[in-house]
């Protein structure tokens, strides 16, 4: 069965200009096309754009879904790599959770300096982000 791009993107849940963009960064293939040049796309796209989606819902790059790829491109491979580089997303993903924390914590510091009972031209917040 083959699908036109607008029911693709209805079948895994994202837009059409998510699926041209995928195309365009070379994680999916480009699709044949019809004589009046639209894309149609086999039921392999689906899966294929669902592994995308779910790599980003973790806040992978387009790098890193690529290197997954090139894993998925070679099955009997012993499967190292694949963990290594989940583990190396852990730790970025690990040390923009510092990085978030350290921001609440000056976003707190600030917060406190004003009480919200003066007038703007005296508030400590506004004279702290100066």
């Amino acid at each position: 069965m083959l699908l036109k791009i607008g029911d693709l993107a209805k079948k895994v849940s994202c837009s059409v200009l998510t699926i041209r963009y995928y195309e365009k960064e070379g994680l999916i293939p480009p699709p044949s096309r019809t004589q009046g040049n639209y894309r149609l796309y086999s039921e392999d796209y689906i899966d294929r754009l669902r592994f995308i989606l779910n790599c980003r819902t973790l806040n992978m790059t387009l790098s890193e879904i690529r290197q997954l790829f090139t894993y998925k491109d070679t099955p009997n491979k012993n499967c190292s790599d694949v963990n290594f580089l989940i583990d190396s997303h852990i730790k970025i993903v690990e040390d923009n959770i510092k990085s978030q924390q350290q921001l609440i914590q000056q976003l707190l510091e600030i917060r406190q300096t004003c009480d919200g009972l003066c007038t703007v031209d005296n508030c400590g917040v506004l004279k702290k982000l100066a």
